[in-house]
């Protein structure tokens, strides 16, 4: 950049030292001149970008492209945000990833597909909508709830469209966004939910689920946030085993009783306890321990540990393997009950407790599979508010287990408490109201993942990650892998209907006839058809009688919501090349949206996936409400956030430079003010490309392209190297390569290389000559083949520009036609390049032998062997010459070229006299100007 703005004052000097005649010669120089400013302050940038989007049809350009490009379709499918909440720094890495994204597409010729949507149901719109109205929400009906969720997503929506409007996403913002809440979109997925219903992949069943007795709903494992330093009351409890069963022979010369030590950070689950869990895999110890009656069973490598917490010598009877356990029988933990079995088990683990798990199968995923095995029937006995049910212990009934119940049970069973202590550990919380949750056994509607499991694993072997390394694979395979079953039903009244009726035995009723009535209702009345109609509306048209249904009354779960969107969206026939969201929908939207295209179709709903990760501060942290840490994007684009950095491509800068590598991504005044550095350098060689270019007419690209110089051949071999490179950086979604790439390129390339040595002929040569239309033809393939690579991180500097730009024939970029220089044939490229690189090896050594001294006073001796002096000759086949591409390129008076062993460089003072126009030492008599520019100014004074 510096040379550029150093050669432009050059020319001023001019005008100061030779005064008689400075207009004359002011006016045959061919300076840049273009109206487009270096930098623009804050008005100026929020003026500009205003602009941009009114004039360059920043609205229309969705609904453009879609009419007027015929290549092949490419189909970004969006993830929806949730409708709550204003924009923020995460919204802002995705959407405009996303908008980088297409807009390279649309840029190389792809018809693009990107409907933009919202995720509108769920609980925490359902909160915000509480909070507005206060005490008058628990006595809202569901149909004033779902209006008043719907009026706050409404708002929210608004909202957040308007900001992405702002960034420049391009998208058809007002007729073609979806919103889940839409009668299309809800219609749509009732009809899938029954698609799965008829193939067997949903069904209703008493499982166990995450449960938040202060949201009185289920909750999906992408629903929860881990709370590292919960702290349980947790307790070593005993078990008396039962002799009779007892297959070891163990010395018991007091005839004590023996028990088994158990180990629970949920006390409230003992009241639940139907066996215990052992491994036969593991070793197994009785022991003594010190001043305490009784033997006691537990895992061998796991009694130092017990020696340790209860602070006691232990003495070791005898171990034994855990094959030896099958059998065994243990006494129920409350009088008159039966006697309950060890069962074995591969979750077994000694990593801590006893190695023999506490097993209560409605309050556990694993203890659920254990009695699945046996056929153990399942018995939940805590309500949907996390409360003893009167079926269990009777001291028990109405506690909430999580406190006074939690205690309760360990009071009751004081006598069989070998050991109590806090444990400190990772729990979950409800994401939502930020509190504790339960598993919880319930009757809930599920998703048959095991059935799809294999196939969906199989699948992704054929999907295209990005980043490449960072272990969104292996994660998302292991957490497929893993997933035991996925349910699908919410208590709530804000989302889809789950449109079932059942009878007086609790049978489901669902079938063909019904949905075909459901869907005339719900074309008539709306989404909220399943709440506004009674069962006799239902089944109306039906064979079914009224009498004795009823109609149930949950909702979808809102990942089912969203990750039926491929079909809802796209429709059931089309593949998206690309789903781009946070790494956070490993566990969310991506597995939802596999999972339910392989269970309907067969088939993953994308080709690629792209993973970004997440904003942090300059410490690393997570940006939230109640650090104080988060920064509004608004802020960055309206100068709050600092008043020197300001505008839209600051912030996209940001986003591409950081957003596309990193899983943490820092936001710090450090990195914005790096964004605006660079969108400065960007725009300060765009100003002089421009500038440059001012008189430029259509017809003189064909005309200079002709007759490149070799300096020019090899800048626009240069250029294809850039735009190859950068096309595989895009391609691989390397967008902070790309900053870096267009970065290096513009500051040693096209400024260190080009416009630094090229300057003399663009200024002062005629400006219908050969060498100046060649000039200038490579300055047009550099700034169009620029903005085509600028435009899709920074569109409103891209539109900005082209606004200025004389040749340009439409009136915005990204409807223009996009020169493809790369199909330029440059002649003898392997030449070109020989000889440019043995000139610039003798530049660089000449730059370090002249140290700092004014190279154009300098006449140079150049001394090389036979092969570099032939390609040399090739820049400079004269000697006696004060022009030539060696001449141009060294930036020296003139050069004998003359055979040696070695490279050899003379310098001395040259003997010729400074031209007052060039500035170049290359006129023959003192105050006259040197042949080239006496008859380039009468040229240009005859016309």
């Amino acid at each position: 950049m510096y040379t550029v703005t150093k050669y432009l004052s050059r020319f001023h000097l001019v005008s100061r030292f030779y005064s008689d005649d400075a207009t004359r010669l002011k006016k045959s120089i061919f300076l840049p001149v273009t109206k487009f400013r270096n930098r623009l302050n804050a008005d100026q940038t929020i003026q500009r970008d205003s602009h941009i989007f009114k004039t360059c049809g920043f609205s229309e350009l969705y609904s453009w492209q879609r009419q007027h490009v015929n290549n092949e379709e490419y189909i970004l499918h969006d993830g929806p945000p949730y409708a709550n909440g204003s924009a923020h720094m995460g919204h802002a890495i995705n959407k405009i990833l996303k908008d980088i994204t297409i807009r390279y597409k649309l840029v190389n010729g792809n018809k693009i597909n990107y409907i933009p949507g919202w995720d509108c149901h769920g609980l925490p719109i359902e909160l915000k909508a509480e909070k507005i109205h206060g005490n008058k929400w628990k006595n809202f009906g569901p149909l004033e709830v779902r209006k008043s969720a719907r009026k706050y997503a409404l708002k929210e929506i608004e909202k957040q469209k308007n900001v992405f409007k702002s960034w420049g996403i391009l998208a058809d913002w007002e007729n073609n966004c979806y919103f889940t809440y839409d009668k299309k979109y809800v219609q749509k997925q009732i009809q899938q939910f029954f698609k799965l219903y008829k193939k067997g992949l949903i069904y209703r069943d008493l499982k166990p689920v995450y449960w938040s007795p202060s949201s009185k709903t289920a909750l999906a494992e992408a629903e929860l946030e881990y709370n590292p330093k919960h702290r349980s009351k947790s307790v070593t409890v005993k078990l008396e085993l039962c002799p009779s069963t007892l297959s070891i022979n163990i010395i018991n010369n007091n005839n004590e009783p023996i028990y088994a030590l158990i180990w629970t950070t949920t006390p409230w689950t003992l009241p639940g306890n139907i066996a215990v869990v052992y491994s036969p895999n593991l070793l197994y110890s009785f022991v003594k321990i010190h001043d305490t009656s009784g033997i006691y069973l537990l895992a061998a490598d796991l009694v130092d540990n017990l020696r340790t917490k209860i602070e006691k010598p232990i003495e070791i009877i005898t171990t034994v393997k855990g094959q030896h356990l099958s059998g065994l029988k243990y006494k129920s933990l409350r009088n008159g009950e039966g006697d309950k079995s060890f069962l074995e088990g591969d979750h077994v683990t000694t990593d801590k407790g006893t190695g023999l798990v506490h097993t209560a199968p409605a309050y556990g995923h694993e203890d659920f599979l254990i009695a699945l095995k046996h056929k153990i029937p399942i018995e939940c006995l805590v309500d949907e508010h996390g409360i003893f049910m009167p079926q269990t212990w009777s001291e028990l009934v109405g506690l909430p287990v999580l406190d006074i119940g939690n205690e309760t049970v360990c009071s009751l069973l004081s006598d069989k408490i070998l050991h109590t202590e806090m444990y400190e550990h990772s729990y979950p919380y409800d994401w939502r109201t930020k509190l504790p949750v339960i598993v919880r056994a319930s009757k809930q509607w599920f998703l048959d993942t095991a059935a799809i499991k294999n196939q969906s694993i199989e699948s992704l072997k054929d999907i295209k990650i990005y980043p490449e390394i960072g272990g969104s694979r292996n994660a998302l395979l292991t957490l497929i892998e893993k997933r035991p079953y996925w349910c699908i039903s919410r208590q709530r009244s804000w989302g889809v209907p789950i449109p079932v009726l059942y009878d007086e035995s609790d049978n489901t009723i669902i079938d063909e006839k019904l949905l075909d009535q459901y869907d005339t209702l719900l074309e008539k009345t709306g989404p909220d058809f399943w709440w506004i109609h009674d069962v006799q509306k239902l089944v109306s048209n039906t064979s079914h009688s009224p009498e004795k249904l009823k109609k149930g009354l949950d909702i979808l779960d809102i990942w089912f919501d969203s990750g039926i969107s491929w079909s809802c969206v796209l429709g059931d026939n089309k593949i998206a090349d690309l789903y781009m969201e946070g790494v956070d929908q490993c566990t969310g939207w991506f597995q939802a949206s596999l999972m339910s295209s392989i269970a309907l179709r067969n088939v993953s709903p994308f080709k690629s996936l792209f993973v970004h990760g997440f904003v942090v501060d300059k410490n690393g942290r997570k940006m939230s409400k109640s650090i104080g840490n988060v920064i509004d994007p608004q802020d960055i684009i309206n100068g709050n956030y600092d008043k020197s950095i300001n505008g839209i491509d600051i912030l996209r800068w940001w986003v591409a430079k950081h957003g596309s590598h990193q899983t943490n991504i820092p936001v710090t005044k450090e990195t914005i003010n790096d964004s605006k550095q660079s969108v400065d350098k960007l725009r300060l060689i765009i100003r002089f490309l421009l500038g440059s270019l001012n008189n430029v007419k259509d017809n003189d690209f064909k005309h200079g392209i002709n007759h490149l110089k070799y300096l020019d051949k090899y800048m626009m071999l240069e250029l294809k190297s850039f735009e190859n490179e950068t096309y595989e950086l895009y391609k691989s979604f390397q967008y902070n390569k790309v900053c870096a790439k267009l970065l290096y390129f513009i500051t040693n390339q096209v400024s260190g290389l080009y416009v630094h040595h090229i300057k003399d002929r663009l200024y002062c040569d005629s400006m219908e000559s050969d060498d100046r239309l060649a000039c200038t033809a490579t300055l047009q393939a550099i700034l169009e083949t620029l903005l085509k690579n600028i435009a899709p991180i920074l569109p409103h500097l891209a539109e900005e520009a082209f606004s200025y730009y004389p040749l340009r024939k439409n009136t915005t970029f990204f409807q223009s036609s996009i020169t493809n220089f790369n199909q330029i044939v440059i002649q003898n490229s392997e030449e070109v390049i020989s000889v440019m690189e043995n000139a610039l090896m003798v530049k660089n050594k000449l730059s370090n032998l002249l140290q700092g001294k004014n190279s154009l006073e300098q006449s140079l001796v150049i001394a090389s062997p036979n092969k570099m002096y032939n390609l040399l000759k090739i820049l400079h086949p004269n000697n006696n010459a004060t022009q030539s591409d060696l001449i141009e390129l060294l930036q020296v008076s003139s050069i004998d070229l003359v055979i040696n062993d070695t490279l050899d460089i003379k310098t001395s003072d040259t003997k010729q006299i400074l031209c007052k126009r060039c500035r170049r030492w290359s006129a023959e008599k003192e105050d006259n100007l040197c042949k080239r520019c006496e008859k380039t100014v009468n040229i240009f004074y005859s016309k």
